[in-house]
C-alpha cells in the first residue's frame, strides 16, 4: 500500500509520502511467482541443495514431515521438499573420480547414495554415502551416474509426495537451478522421472519474481500473470521416455537395506 507521510526504516532511511511498498518473500517462492507458476506443475530445483516444489490451492499435509507447508508469494500454497546433497554432492564423486562432471556411463549395477552430508530427504541427519554392487568391471563413468541417479532419485520421491495423486503425469517437469543447463542432470531427471522435461531459459528467477511482486504492486495486476506475460518458463522440451523403474527399485531396496546402519550410526554422534 501507499505511505502516509514520511516514514524510516530501521536504518533510518526516509521514504517520501505515496512511496509504493511491496512485499517481499522466500527464494523458492519468488521462483515459483518468477515462472507463473500454475496449480499442479512440478518444479526441480538443483542447486547445491535440491529442491521439488509445487504451487497448491490447498494447504499441504504431510504426517511423514517430508513436505514443507510453506505460503506461496501470491496467496496460495507452496508444497515442497528439500534434499541436501544435490549438485555439490555429485561435483565431490565426479572429483575423486578425476572425471568432468558429464563424464558418465550407462550400463553397470552399482548403487551410490550420495549423502556425503547427511541427509534430509530421506531424513537420515548423520549419514555418509553408501557405495553397493561394485564390481571388477565398473567403471568410473558408472560410478558418477551413479551418483546422479540416487540424487535424482531422492528428490523424484519426495516429487511424488509434494504433488497431488491425482496430479497429471504428462504435465512437463520444470527443471531449474545451476544442474538444469548440465546434459547428464537433464537425461538422468527425464529417465527416471519418465516425464517430459522443460528447461526454462530465463536465469535469475527468484529477481524476476520479486520484480513481478513490484509490477503487481505498481500496477494492480496479478503478480503471477505478470510473470506469465514475461514468459519466463519459455524454453526447450525433452520429451518423455519410459521410467527407468528397475533403477529406481534397485536404489530404493539398497536404501531400505541401508537405512537401519545409518539410523545405528547416528546414535553414535
Amino acid at each position: 500500500g501507499e505511505v502516509v507521510g514520511t516514514v524510516r526504516d530501521s536504518h533510518g532511511l526516509p521514504f517520501a509520502k505515496g512511496t509504493l511498498v511491496a512485499p517481499g518473500t522466500g527464494d523458492n517462492a519468488a521462483a515459483a511467482l518468477g515462472l507463473g507458476l500454475r496449480p499442479g506443475t512440478p518444479v526441480l530445483s538443483l542447486g547445491t541443495s535440491g529442491t521439488v516444489y509445487t504451487v497448491s490451492e490447498h494447504r499441504p499435509t504431510d504426517p511423514t514431515g517430508t513436505v514443507a507447508g510453506f505460503a506461496d508469494a501470491r496467496g496460495d500454497w507452496l508444497p515442497l521438499a528439500c534434499t541436501l546433497n544435490c549438485t555439490l554432492a555429485v561435483d565431490r564423486v565426479a572429483a575423486l573420480l578425476g572425471l568432468d562432471r558429464e563424464a558418465v556411463e550407462s550400463g553397470g549395477s552399482v548403487t551410490l547414495l550420495p549423502y556425503l552430508d547427511g541427509e534430509r530427504t530421506p531424513n537420515l541427519p548423520h549419514a555418509s554415502g553408501v557405495l553397493h554392487g561394485l564390481r571388477h568391471d565398473t567403471t568410473a563413468g558408472q560410478l558418477l551416474q551413479a551418483a546422479y541417479d540416487g540424487a535424482v532419485h531422492a528428490l523424484l520421491g519426495a516429487l511424488d509426495l509434494v504433488l497431488d495423486a491425482d496430479a497429471d503425469r504428462g504435465t512437463p517437469l520444470l527443471l531449474i537451478g545451476g544442474g538444469a543447463r548440465g546434459t547428464a542432470w537433464q537425461q538422468t531427471v527425464r529417465r527416471l522421472s519418465g516425464r517430459p522435461v522443460r528447461i526454462p531459459q530465463a536465469k535469475e528467477l527468484v529477481a524476476l519474481g520479486a520484480a513481478a511482486q513490484a509490477a503487481g504492486v505498481l500496477t494492480g495486476e496479478d503478480p503471477a500473470a505478470v510473470a506469465r506475460r514475461w514468459n519466463t518458463a519459455a524454453g526447450p522440451v525433452l520429451e518423455a521416455v519410459e521410467r527407468d523403474r528397475s533403477t529406481l527399485d534397485r536404489i530404493t531396496g539398497v536404501l531400505s537395506d541401508a537405512a537401519p546402519l545409518l539410523e545405528r550410526e547416528a546414535e553414535t554422534h
